[in-house]
């Protein structure tokens, strides 16, 4: 199936025919998470639902962390409906990006 047009536009640097909804989903999630406006989101709610959503937030919060925090706040609290811990002195800064056996 190929991406449809309400998501198209935040596929930019992509080749949206590449794309298949269901092997990348996490990444069209993220990225609707990322960026999307209302009725993109509402599509992606719709097409994937609520726990793909929330495994995708999990994986983030638990992984390389590619959300910005904000971003992962604001889906923190729509989904689980609490605020991220606040970051203690020194993490602002610290890398979130983590290389795989190292």
């Amino acid at each position: 199936m190929g991406v449809p047009d309400v998501i198209r536009p935040l596929f930019h640097n992509y080749e949206p025919d590449s794309l298949d909804l269901d092997r990348d989903w996490k990444l069209v999630i993220k990225t609707i998470m990322q960026g999307g406006e209302w009725e993109q989101i509402h599509w992606a709610a719709q097409y994937y639902g609520r726990e793909k959503f929330e495994e995708v937030l999990r994986s983030d919060l638990e992984g390389n962390q590619t959300l910005a925090r904000p971003v992962a706040n604001f889906w923190s609290v729509v989904l689980w409906r609490k605020s991220l811990p606040p970051l203690q002195k020194g993490e602002r800064w610290r890398p979130t990006r983590k290389i795989p056996g190292v």
